[in-house]
């Protein structure tokens, strides 16, 4: 059984729910802990569902403690008790920091996983009542203090948001904690700009398919027959989720584009009613994370809707803030999120505030901002309002300028490649930080994150790199360029870095982003606009409708979202953006191929075709 656990965990680092290390050890707490296994809880449409109670306990007996205490929810698709052993602070749904100071701690296995029974499909809709169901569930527990909270990374973010917006008012549910959320899974995880995310959604697949036949021998060791039927249940559930995607993946099929069914999966979609049920959100992302883009939105959507405005908007520089939504966004992948910061303490914060109505959270700037390097601020808006747009210039000779050009320049020339080098962040963030992890288990910093001496030009990319920085270059937020090219091919592909060049030559990314050229339509009233007619957020419908094939020859404009980016450029280095036509392992266009091989593209950047970059630089 140790070794199934064993390959059970691996399998969690797969499905991207990798812990960060450990904090140093905490001073003596007044609680040891115990557990009740495979609790029963039997929802309103007959499915059973199993938990774990993790209860605080007298250290000198062992027992249970005298309540009441509250009760922090963790719901989980990988199996609660692996899921409760991936370590503080929290990331599996329980953090046995705070049942040691006065939380009860229930892990309940997602419908249709682990040992609870029921169908699994991506965050279905009825997943949301579930966890309403647990919420009120847990509330009522014995030595239940009535008061519910909810915590967890990835996927038990996500069940988060959108158990705290199925509660409705004056419920149990008070705050929750979700680590690595995502906005908006279809345009974080599985495309980019409407290019296909293949690295991402396989290891997906991969992960929640197997952890789902694996983890009832888990969670039901004393009884075989009935964990061999779980997981014989469970299997035969591959075909709405994994089989589909893989099909839609490998056709473009109606998953391929955005549809009604990834808008019942995107949490932007339930913010406003998160914040008429009064329930409190503390949210953790990475810079590096593979919903980098997304985390940022979530926080400005959470205070529109608070402070009354369209959730999607832009948050304007007067708009009044809330302390009940903040969010803490550091130089983390999936894997290491929260990495070097105090979890444990502010978890406990955070819920003594809102369970326990201990101490406060109040603060004028509830967005927490930790750049790489360690440089941090807090500040209030998303886009920051002091910070502005400004917009740089794709020349002729590679050269980036603050100055457009004023005639005619050359154009520069790159073929469809399909393929470039693997050792690159991008590579590393969408395997959730997994090669990453692997070097530092090896005592080594990895190759592909740092700083790498990379080609200026090669078949299938070029770069456009600034003069030397007189003062530093910070950037604080969200990033569009825009592309204006001409193609031999009815579709294109575009990759493109962002990238720091040390004067010894060598580059550090920053960000990236993508498009595929068929996809380039953008919904302006979506868009957050930049400098000049530039996008420093070009929204893209991404639907089937909205496609367009490229024309072969004809100049057209690619607007092209780049995730966001909060890093300091130092004085003396240089700022560097790379076009290229690929992001192997992370982008491959599968059934777009055909369309896009012996493609030729030609990019222009003089007066009458101008090529840009619009940034959000602090001054």
């Amino acid at each position: 059984m140790r070794r199934l656990a064993a390959v059970c965990s691996l399998i969690l680092v797969l499905a991207a729910l990798t812990a960060p290390a450990s904090a140093a050890p905490a001073p003596a707490a007044p609680y040891g802990v115990t557990v009740q296994r495979n609790l029963t809880l039997r929802l309103k449409d007959g499915t059973l569902l199993r938990a774990d109670l993790h209860m605080p306990a007298d250290r000198a007996t062992g027992k249970p403690a005298r309540g009441p205490f509250p009760v922090i929810v963790g719901f989980t698709p990988y199996g609660k008790t692996p899921s409760a052993q991936t370590g503080s602070p929290g990331t599996g749904g329980l953090n046995p920091y705070l049942i040691e100071r006065g939380y009860l701690g229930l892990v309940v296995d997602v419908p249709g996983t682990g040992g609870s029974q029921g169908k699994f499909d991506l965050f279905e809709p009825s997943e949301a009542q579930a966890g309403a169901q647990i919420v009120n569930w847990a509330a009522r527990l014995p030595n239940s203090s009535g008061k519910v909270g909810m915590l967890g990374l990835s996927y038990l973010a996500i069940d988060q948001l959108f158990t705290a917006a199925a509660v409705g008012p004056h419920s149990p549910l008070k705050a929750i904690f979700p680590m690595a959320a995502s906005a908006d899974p279809y345009r974080d995880l599985f495309v980019s700009g409407g290019a296909l995310n293949v690295e991402s959604p396989l290891g997906l697949v991969f992960g929640y398919g197997v952890t789902r036949v694996t983890t009832p021998f888990v969670e039901l060791p004393k009884d075989p027959a009935a964990a061999l039927l779980l997981s014989y249940e469970h299997l035969m559930q591959a075909g709405p989720f994994e089989l589909t995607i893989a099909r839609d993946m490998l056709a473009n099929g109606p998953r391929r584009y955005d549809n009604a069914w990834w808008k019942a999966r995107a949490p932007e979609g339930v913010l406003r009613r998160i914040v008429a049920n009064g329930v409190a959100v503390y949210l953790v992302g990475g810079l590096y994370d593979v919903f980098q883009r997304g985390e940022p939105l979530l926080y400005s959507g959470l205070q529109n809707a608070a402070a009354g405005r369209p959730v999607t908007a832009p948050m304007t520089p007067g708009q009044p803030v809330s302390a009940k939504y903040q969010l803490l966004y550091g130089p983390w992948t999936h894997g290491d999120m929260g990495s070097g910061q105090d979890l444990d303490a502010i978890q406990l914060a955070w819920f003594d505030h809102w369970l326990k109505g201990r101490g406060t959270v109040a603060t004028t700037t509830p967005l927490h901002v930790i750049e790489p390097g360690g440089r941090r601020y807090d500040t209030a808006r998303y886009p920051l309002a002091q910070a502005r747009p400004t917009r740089m210039f794709l020349r002729s000779q590679g050269r980036l300028t603050s100055t457009a050009p004023t005639g005619a320049e050359p154009a520069d020339s790159i073929a469809f490649t399909g393929l470039s080098n693997p050792c690159t962040r991008s590579t590393d963030q969408f395997a959730a930080g997994l090669l990453s992890q692997l070097f530092a288990g090896a005592g080594i910093a990895s190759p592909c994150t740092g700083s790498q001496r990379k080609p200026v030009n090669g078949p299938g990319e070029t770069t456009y790199t600034s003069p030397a920085l007189a003062k530093p270059l910070q950037l604080a937020g969200p990033i569009g360029v825009t592309l204006r090219a001409a193609s031999t091919r009815p579709e294109t592909l575009w990759a493109l870095t962002i990238e720091d060049v040390a004067p010894d030559g060598t580059s550090t990314d920053l960000s990236g982003g993508a498009l595929m050229g068929s996809m380039r339509a953008v919904d302006t009233k979506r868009s957050w606009k930049g400098a000049s007619g530039g996008w420093v957020y070009p929204y893209h419908p991404l639907t089937r409708a909205a496609q367009t094939p490229v024309t072969p020859g004809k100049l057209t404009r690619y607007d092209i979202q780049i995730r966001p980016a909060f890093a300091t450029v130092p004085a003396g280095h240089r700022l560097r953006v790379r076009v290229a036509t690929a992001d192997f392992p992370h982008l491959v266009p599968l059934a777009d191929l055909p369309s896009l091989a012996g493609g030729r593209y030609t990019i222009h950047h003089d007066a009458a075709a101008v090529s840009a970059i619009d940034l959000s630089t602090l001054p």
